[in-house]
């Protein structure tokens, strides 16, 4: 078993280990340091690759089909609105030709009710008339009249 003193003095001492890689004389440290700037460099050409591909999938895209159909997207809305407006004016053309009918209708019920009270007033006067002449006729049944 090993003792916990004797694997952090090995740890300790490999700051002082030197290797040869590729003819340059390294230290961990900076074989750590080169593996992260190598790493850091990858990965900056990578997201600048998928940058690319973005920017060229935008650049292919078809602007011209777009506009189109947004031309006709307006179009079909200045058709509805164009409609909605003559829907409009047909329901106000109704509703006054509603309120028209309704005014003569009201003219010729006012005419007919003034008919119906002069009518009325008539049958009154026939009705007085007649029951004078009646009560003459029973008072003096002589009298001729």
């Amino acid at each position: 078993m090993a003792d916990l003193g004797d694997k952090l003095d090995e740890i300790e001492g490999l700051k002082d280990k030197s290797f040869t890689l590729f003819g340059l004389r390294m230290t961990p440290t900076t074989i750590g340091m080169a593996i992260a700037g190598i790493g850091s460099v990858l990965g900056a050409l990578y997201g600048g690759f998928t940058m690319y591909q973005k920017v060229e999938e935008l650049a292919s895209l078809d602007i011209g089909g777009y506009q189109a159909q947004m031309e006709q997207t307006s179009n079909k809305i200045e058709t509805q609105e164009r409609l909605l407006e003559s829907i409009e004016q047909n329901l106000r053309d109704a509703k006054q030709l509603i309120y028209d009918i309704e005014k003569r209708i009201n003219d010729k019920i006012v005419r007919f009710e003034d008919k119906m009270d002069k009518f009325e007033v008539k049958v009154d006067d026939t009705k007085t008339d007649l029951e004078d002449k009646l009560q003459k006729a029973l008072d003096n049944p002589l009298s001729g009249n």
